[in-house]
């Protein structure tokens, strides 16, 4: 049915009424001289009918001959779109440069959407790719998604595998990144386990290796708490990685104090250059800077959730001045315990407080004996 109804357009056809006649005669002569008739509907004096352009040229002979008086009431289709617009040229030339545009732009990359990445930039995969060929404009039938694919593995470090989907205009790159694994020291290699703060030894057990203290007794940071090797009855040593528990109490001062003045940046002077992307190709509106900006804003043309090649680089530039100012009484106690919260946090962060004595006077000083998990594990240097 629309199969019918697109061709009847395209090749264009009338709806006319046929009236005064004989209706029935009429029907069987277009019948007989293979004349099509469709849509046909009873009328006041006979019907109303469609028919082919053609159709309509040779239907008067069977008008004629039942005695029908034939008007056209609707000219559909193609041929009288064209016929009607013959002369307003620009308006067909238009219509083909924009069948060809699209036709050409159908054909181009107009989207690269990027998954599964965490630790690489889509910057970043997107700068390799652009050198492998692949960026917003290109011609999709010039893509060998093969060499893209090595390329990229070759250059980003992060990533063990990549699929790249052609799907229409739009790119779908699958990332698979490494798992990064943290830097151990091996289970095998001699090591010794040290203290890493000074204080009195509280609890030692050693697991594996030679005990060098015993609970009770002063050590400095550095020292061997448990040493990597073991001394065999023959005489000889051999050596051992280390494994120990320590717990160490220590004490330690914390101080912070009021800031009189401030420095605030005051911003004097923000500017923007504008680069816009058309379909790769990029159009500065500005003049070149070689000044670095604050902030980046990159901003794509989104219609119906797709991401079309369209859009524009906003740059910042922004222009502070330094200028001191008087902190205020309120202020100034506030920054004052802020700055000694951090600090506290940063010297007893998983420490046992055993005493606290605290100070305030303009400024705030503390007094803590803490106890605290402190041996580390250390590789040995043997030559």
């Amino acid at each position: 049915m629309i199969f019918s109804v697109l061709l009847h357009l395209l090749c264009g056809y009338v709806r006319f009424s046929a009236s005064g006649g004989f209706t029935e005669r009429f029907i069987n002569l277009c019948s007989l001289e293979g004349i099509p008739l469709w849509n046909l509907k009873p009328d006041k004096d006979g019907i109303t009918a469609c028919t082919s352009i053609n159709g309509y040229l040779n239907i008067k002979k069977s008008a004629v001959r039942s005695g029908m008086r034939l008007k056209i009431r609707q000219r559909r289709g193609l041929p009288f779109f064209l016929n009607k617009y013959r002369r307003r040229s620009g308006l067909l030339i238009g219509f083909v440069l924009f069948i060809a545009i699209i036709s050409v732009m159908s054909s181009m990359v107009w989207t690269i959407n990027i998954r599964g990445n965490s630790v690489t930039t889509n910057e970043e995969i997107l700068a390799v790719l652009a050198e492998a060929g692949l960026e917003p404009g290109v011609f999709c039938d010039k893509l060998n998604a093969a060499e893209i694919r090595f390329f990229a593995l070759s250059r980003l470090e992060n990533v063990t595998y990549i699929a790249i989907n052609l799907m229409g205009s739009a790119v779908n790159v699958e990332v698979t990144e490494r798992t990064p694994v943290p830097p151990l020291i091996s289970g095998e290699a001699p090591c010794d386990v040290v203290s890493a703060i000074d204080g009195q030894i509280a609890v030692l057990e050693v697991y594996e290796g030679t005990k060098m203290y015993e609970p009770g007794e002063a050590i400095r940071a550095g020292d061997v708490l448990a040493g990597g090797f073991v001394e065999l009855a023959d005489g000889s040593v051999r050596f051992r990685h280390a494994e120990a528990y320590a717990i160490i109490t220590s004490q330690t001062e914390i101080e912070a104090s009021p800031q009189r003045t401030t420095e605030n940046a005051v911003l004097t002077e923000q500017k923007t250059h504008t680069t816009l992307h058309i379909f790769g190709l990029d159009i500065p509106l500005f003049i070149d800077s070689e000044a670095t900006p604050s902030a980046t804003r990159k901003s794509s043309l989104c219609i119906g959730g797709i991401y079309l090649p369209v859009g524009c680089t906003k740059q910042i530039f922004n222009t502070y001045t330094v200028q001191e100012k008087e902190a205020e009484n309120d202020k100034l106690k506030l920054s004052t315990a802020e700055e000694y919260l951090f600090k506290k946090i940063d010297a007893l962060g998983g420490a046992e407080v055993l005493e606290e004595k605290v100070i305030v006077n303009g400024k705030i000083k503390g007094e803590f004996l803490f106890r605290k998990s402190a041996g580390v594990a250390r590789e040995m240097m043997i030559e």
